[in-house]
């Protein structure tokens, strides 16, 4: 079947903006949850008002935002399966227990959530706040399974060595990445939290200042401390890369990645910054902790895109290419030799007596040549190749790579083959015979 490419965006930006956007609400809703559990509990314990009214705030808010998210997560799931098959088909092949039972966990949370808001005024509050519990945990429970098919992605260990779901599951990185994913959450939803406090107080009327201060200051606490601790989780992360592969790590502070990775950190430090000064002057400087939370805003994107950029050009590193071609196994030496031995004699067969030479004709010096290729026969010579995957021409493909039109037109026919068969870090390489690079390097000149 022929690759679906998604226009104007590309099947990479269109899917990265999805899930950025996914991946914000659902970590608001998982923080968000457990925001509002803890606060009723500490309300309950400590008979503060304060904090059950925010708890029941918060979570009548969620189960609107769940709603919508939930749509944005169909999305992810339908643009995964159309643009990307055959890597949706390995991934969901290896993670399909864990898949299902994120489905599960995430139904779990969306009826206990439901109905802890639903339940309220229900007299039994020990009941009520277990309820709570059990959405907060299978928010969290959810989010761990999402995020070990993630850190899998861009190290896989040894599960293609040793096939068992528990190497794929607890992969190299999954507790550095799982504490770097669940800090957001409390971020996020705090931030959330803030900044309505912040817009509230501004016009609340004398009986409601009160609590909007009080909400301020409480989710601004939240806030400033986990962005505090973000950069150590974060560092704690790209180091267990380093030890795991150290071409990733060098890609991301010194190579191609570089680019998306030093203005997250530089974004990053402006947050820490802001943050400390929240915290010292006493939760004063509450506009100062706005403009950090937006430096954390985008320094999660970059972030996210960091990440994304490091695996390249891989969806599974050392795997599986964005093209969904598997990468091929290295093979024995004894194999290879017996191969280019057998191959040789093939391409060197017996010698022959010449032939005579024909003699030339007018005819045959006026023979026609043989038609330039099309615009639109290249773009079938890429797209069957799957390089419109991340490169455009001719107005379709994706936005990754750069546009082909003027490299095909610059390039001599061996440059364009040495570049294929040896190409950049983020591209993969030419996996065909030399015949199948001529032909296909000839397709593409017009």
């Amino acid at each position: 079947m022929p690759h679906i490419n998604f226009p104007f965006l590309g099947n990479s930006l269109v899917m990265a903006l999805v899930i950025v956007t996914h991946v914000f609400f659902a970590f608001v809703a998982v923080g968000g949850v457990f925001l509002a559990f803890t606060g009723e509990w500490i309300g309950y314990r400590k008979n503060s008002a304060f904090h059950d009214r925010f708890a029941k705030g918060y979570i009548n808010f969620l189960s609107d935002m769940m709603k919508i998210n939930g749509v944005l997560g169909v999305t992810f799931v339908v643009l995964l399966i159309g643009l990307f098959p055959e890597f949706t088909s390995k991934l969901y092949n290896i993670f399909f227990w864990p898949l299902f039972l994120e489905a599960v966990l995430f139904l779990v949370m969306m009826a206990s959530t439901a109905l802890y808001g639903g339940t309220w005024d229900n007299p039994n509050k020990g009941r009520h706040i277990f309820i709570g519990g059990v959405a907060a945990a299978s928010g969290i429970a959810a989010a761990l399974v999402i995020n070990a098919a993630w850190s899998f992605m861009l190290t896989p260990g040894t599960y293609f060595q040793d096939p068992r779901l528990m190497n794929a599951v607890f992969n190299p990185s999954f507790a550095a990445s799982s504490t770097h994913v669940l800090l957001p959450c409390l971020i996020n939803s705090a931030m959330f939290g803030y900044i309505y406090a912040f817009i509230k107080l501004r016009k609340a009327p004398a009986a409601d200042a009160g609590y909007y201060s009080w909400m301020l200051d409480y989710c601004g606490t939240i806030f400033a401390v986990a962005i505090l601790l973000q950069p150590l989780s974060g560092l704690s992360y790209l180091f267990t890369l380093k030890y795991i592969n150290l071409a990733v790590f060098d890609s991301i502070v010194k190579g191609p990645v570089a680019k998306f990775f030093w203005p997250m950190a530089s974004l990053a430090t402006i947050a820490v910054a802001c943050s400390a000064v929240y915290l010292l002057s006493r939760k004063t400087k509450r506009k100062v902790l706005l403009a950090g939370g937006l430096a954390a805003l985008t320094a999660f994107s970059f972030g996210a895109y960091t990440r994304e950029r490091a695996r390249k050009p891989y969806l599974i590193y050392g795997h599986m290419y964005m093209t969904g071609a598997l990468v091929a196994a290295p093979k024995k030496a004894g194999i290879a030799a017996a191969e280019t031995k057998a191959a040789a004699e093939v391409k060197t067969p017996a010698k022959q007596a010449p032939k005579p030479e024909p003699v030339k004709t007018a005819a045959a010096k006026s023979a026609p040549v043989k038609p330039s290729a099309s615009k639109h026969d290249v773009e079938v010579e890429l797209e069957a190749r799957g390089c419109l995957v991340c490169h455009t021409y001719n107005g379709e493909g994706g936005t990754f790579g750069p546009n082909l039109e003027k490299p095909l037109q610059l390039h001599t026919k061996e440059e364009l083959k040495n570049i294929l068969r040896n190409p950049a870090a983020t591209m993969p390489p030419f996996d065909g015979t030399d015949k199948e690079l001529a032909d296909f390097v000839d397709a593409l000149k017009l």
